[in-house]
């Protein structure tokens, strides 16, 4: 394991791909977790796309790429153009070297507000991905979706084994969690053998009337056991890259409610409780002084921390791998499935 950057991170530095990449190896990071292709080149140019990943490898940083959303019901496009400059993209990020892409379904109101029923769009979305699976198993490539405020590991999972786990997996948020009340070591338990992206980043929360507000923080500095969590994922993929996520929001979660438990029908009594206990020891501990008071942490400006932020997440989770023991494994190939052997559910 190694601790990079997803670079939404770095977006109010506003700088250029190479710049980003020479901040990355001077402020000690692996790697770096890009955000759309569009977002590196405007025009997709091939040859400006790999001399980013050329310079990343000369850097001796790790890149990866990212694609748009695969659920149909938030193209406003023709889905036959959209599937076709997917498709399109795919081939590209894998000549330039990137074959782990991470996506998402949507922003996290779809579950609640979209007038197609949720169960509908994952449908949708299980059936798009295997009309993508020609051209992901031709380039060896994944799609792995996000846990992005919207979709639960459950659900990702089921949508894993439906469409073939050599073409889908999952980017795990670990603070988007507690979006569906999942907790964080649960969550990892059960999507680790699916999990080949990551957005690494720590949260707190406190109780309102409705549920409970989150509010982001560097790993280390909020109520995930990163001691536990870690291991887990490293069982499966021994280098998965750690790229850190971090950004300030508070985002606030009705879990009381009895619309949003009826959306949640995986969701156990005993998951449920445990991330209530959480809950509560974020409280205790915002009035014990060891957590900043959310409302009033909100008021300083994320660019006046960004580097204190990324920095006390990087020295905390290099800290674990080093005591766990978590350090890449080298010649460790990453978990490509064997083609050959696969059904293919592209139909």
């Amino acid at each position: 394991m190694r601790v990079g950057i997803d670079t939404f991170s770095l977006s109010c530095l506003k700088l250029s791909p190479i710049a980003t990449l020479d901040w990355l190896k001077a402020h000690d990071f692996a790697g770096a977790q890009w955000c759309a292709l569009a977002g590196l080149s405007s025009k997709l140019d091939e040859h400006e796309l790999k001399d980013i990943q050329e310079d990343a490898a000369r850097l001796g940083l790790y890149s990866h790429a990212s694609l748009p959303s695969c659920n149909p019901h938030q193209i406003k496009a023709p889905l036959d153009q959209y599937r076709a400059d997917m498709a399109k993209q795919i081939e590209l990020a894998a000549r330039c070297g990137w074959h782990e892409l991470h996506t998402n379904i949507g922003g996290g109101d779809e579950r609640y507000l979209d007038s197609a029923s949720w169960v509908q769009q994952l449908k949708d979305v299980a059936q798009y991905l295997r009309s993508l699976a020609p051209v992901l198993r031709a380039q060896r490539s994944r799609i792995d979706i996000e846990t992005h405020g919207d979709v639960t590991t459950f659900e990702l999972i089921r949508i894993i084994e439906d469409v073939g786990p050599d073409i889908a997996g999952i980017c795990l948020d670990t603070a988007n969690l507690f979006c569906q009340c999942e907790d964080p070591v649960r969550a990892a338990k059960r999507a680790a053998p699916y999990v080949h992206l990551t957005h690494i980043k720590d949260a707190m929360m406190v109780p309102i009337r409705t549920g409970y507000r989150r509010q982001t923080l560097p790993p280390g500095r909020g109520i995930i056991a990163w001691d536990t969590v870690l291991p887990i994922l490293a069982e499966y993929e021994p280098n998965l890259p750690l790229s850190i996520e971090d950004h300030k929001w508070l985002f606030d979660f009705h879990v009381f409610d009895p619309h949003w438990l009826r959306l949640h029908p995986d969701l156990t009594v005993e998951e449920y409780a445990s991330v209530m206990h959480m809950m509560c020891e974020c409280r205790e501990r915002v009035i014990a002084g060891t957590l900043p008071d959310p409302a009033t942490y909100e008021k300083i400006p994320y660019i006046d921390e960004v580097e204190d932020r990324l920095h006390a997440g990087r020295d905390h989770l290099n800290a674990v791998i080093a005591r766990r023991g978590l350090q890449d494994v080298p010649g460790h190939r990453r978990n490509y499935q064997c083609l050959s052997l696969l059904p293919d559910k592209s139909a």
